[in-house]
């Protein structure tokens, strides 16, 4: 059986997934799987993070503080699906929106 890390990823991996380097996480499959959902439809970060139930607590300082960064770093994982090849984006108005591919 394997283990999972605090993310849900499975762990360990096989040899075919670690030669492939194309692993999706778990927040990058319901990420995609959103936006499959409506393929007509291109999503800002924010409402692909409402979308996907991104979960975020400022219940204190120090949990706000690293919900905080991890909002940060939502674009990031959007842009690695986009480089994977996973999603599209464009900038349309100074914004960047995603959709499936």
């Amino acid at each position: 059986m394997k283990k999972q890390n605090e993310n849900g990823d499975k762990l360990p991996i096989s040899r075919s997934e670690f030669e492939s380097g194309q692993i999706l996480s778990d927040l990058e499959k319901r990420i995609v799987s959103f936006l499959e959902k409506d393929r007509s439809q291109a999503y800002t970060s924010d409402e692909i993070m409402d979308g996907v139930h991104f979960q975020t607590d400022f219940s204190n300082i120090v949990v706000g503080f690293l919900s905080g960064i991890a909002i940060l770093g939502f674009p990031t994982i959007l842009n690695n699906l986009v480089a994977k090849g996973k999603i599209r984006m464009n900038l349309i108005k100074g914004r960047y929106y995603y959709m499936a591919k």
